[in-house]
């Protein structure tokens, strides 16, 4: 979900970010004797957990695996990460080892309370039956954002009627450089849903299906990798690593393509989540092959054209110099995403198709309209889009195409999806049978940007 991240942020980006964990592994007496007496261990454990100043979900549950029960923990948009056991009631990320789990406050057979130990401060989450989240209206919502100088735009809107829309702070450091309504951010990795567009549109012109393999598009794939389909691209199912190198490095796609077909995979085609930039970018570059356009050009004349968005691309929209933010890392300006190392055409390898797509959030909300009247695709090809095709995590999470799904079956459905990088956090909410659409942009690395957006949408489905 997030393009260039440290591992050493703050704890805000640990929870949103993939944990890259590994098994439940035991090395002293105690730890063996723990995993052998399972469930009945296990479950004083398991539950859903608040971490309240965010109102962020986090989920313990256990899988059986190879005979054995294990203990995982799973925050919404993330893939599941296996806990490996240190000590009574604490638990660590194998690959992270710096970071730390430990469960407290144990009443009537079960624990309250999870903490995560990290080296930039301990959080404490609740188990969500103790957990007391006021719901702030946006009035209230404003008022806390200008306090804490947030930086970025906020719209919200409800049957296509804008019902709130502000810029806060600077995009700049220039005199009068401040976020306005039009100000064009980095979506981060939210350009997924584009790339997936990109491919079900193909798929309406019968120039390719979801279950064409890799092997159809590209010369030399290896024996692992050949048989990935384009729905495993899409629903991050490949086993495809997250990526191969940084977003801005200069990669062709000769270089790309062997690196990607030597990585090894992660997990077994088909089986797991995991989420992988390498996957859309394949997809980016499959676009191209089959369209015979550059990535950028077809997603224009056939995703945004129609929509009415013109203001969202990599290079080919005619902005301002001032229209796109620079993000900002510790107070320190940084360069506009499109002054970074890009080609003539946009990004390399290692960002296109996966993120990095500039766009206003008018132009998202246009997206939304387009999306909830069918203006791209007709009315069973969005259904495919926006439906739950891979579920995971113990079932508390399922992935469409370019797409988080939740409640599928019900008014309350939410199709949504995050990105952020050391500069950017965006995330775009919709509910498409209520014509709820939440945008929240900052031009730094403010990932609270997810719990303002909670925060929202638990306002609105309360009216």
């Amino acid at each position: 979900m997030l393009n260039k991240i440290k591992k050493t942020k703050a704890i805000l980006i640990l929870l949103m970010m993939s944990f890259s964990l590994t098994s439940f592994s035991c090395t002293n007496s105690k730890s063996k004797t723990f995993a052998l007496n399972t469930e009945n261990i296990l479950k004083q454990y398991v539950g859903e957990y608040i971490y309240e100043a965010v109102g962020i979900s986090i989920m313990i549950y256990t899988k059986e695996e190879e005979n054995n029960r294990k203990l995982y923990l799973f925050v919404s948009g993330d893939q599941e990460s296996e806990l490996m056991i240190t000590g009574e009631h604490k638990f660590a990320f194998r690959a992270e080892p710096e970071f730390k789990v430990e469960f407290r406050n144990k009443k009537n057979g079960i624990f309250n309370e999870l903490v995560l130990i990290q080296p930039q401060g301990n959080v404490t989450a609740v188990r969500k039956e103790k957990a007391t989240i006021k719901i702030d209206d946006l009035a209230t919502i404003d008022d806390k954002l200008t306090e804490r100088d947030f930086r970025g735009v906020v719209l919200v809107a409800q049957n296509d009627s804008i019902i709130f829309n502000k810029a806060y702070g600077k995009k700049n450091n220039q005199e009068n450089g401040l976020n306005d309504l039009n100000t064009v951010f980095d979506i981060c990795s939210i350009t997924k849903q584009f790339t997936a567009a990109g491919i079900l549109k193909l798929s309406t012109q019968n120039k390719l299906t979801v279950t064409d393999k890799l092997s159809k598009y590209f010369d030399d794939v290896p024996k692992d990798k050949k048989d990935i389909t384009i729905h495993q691209l899409l629903t991050h199912s490949s086993g495809l690593a997250i990526g191969i190198g940084d977003d801005y490095d200069t990669i062709t796609e000769e270089k790309f393509l062997r690196r990607v077909f030597r990585s090894r995979l992660i997990s077994t085609v088909g089986k797991e989540f995991n989420y992988s930039n390498i996957g859309y970018s394949l997809l980016a570059l499959i676009i191209e092959k089959v369209s015979g356009m550059e990535y950028e050009s077809f997603l224009n004349e056939y995703i945004f054209k129609p929509s009415k968005m013109y203001h969202t691309g990599y290079v080919i929209p005619k902005w301002k110099k001032d229209d796109v933010a620079n993000g900002f890392f510790e107070g320190q300006q940084a360069k506009k995403p499109n002054e970074e190392n890009w080609s003539d055409k946009g990004p390399y390898l290692n960002l296109k198709g996966n993120g990095g797509i500039l766009a206003s959030a008018n132009d998202m909300l246009l997206w939304s309209k387009a999306i909830r009247e069918n203006t791209v695709f007709d009315e069973a090809t969005t259904a495919t889009y926006l439906y739950p095709h891979f579920e995971y995590s113990g079932g508390n999470e399922t992935y469409g195409y370019g797409w988080w799904i939740e409640n599928n079956d019900t008014e309350n459905k939410l199709v949504r999806h995050s990105g952020g990088s050391d500069l950017f956090a965006t995330d775009l909410w919709m509910y498409p049978q209520k014509g709820i659409t939440i945008i929240v942009f900052s031009n730094t690395q403010d990932l609270t940007v997810l719990s303002i957006t909670r925060k929202i949408s638990n306002f609105l489905l309360q009216e």
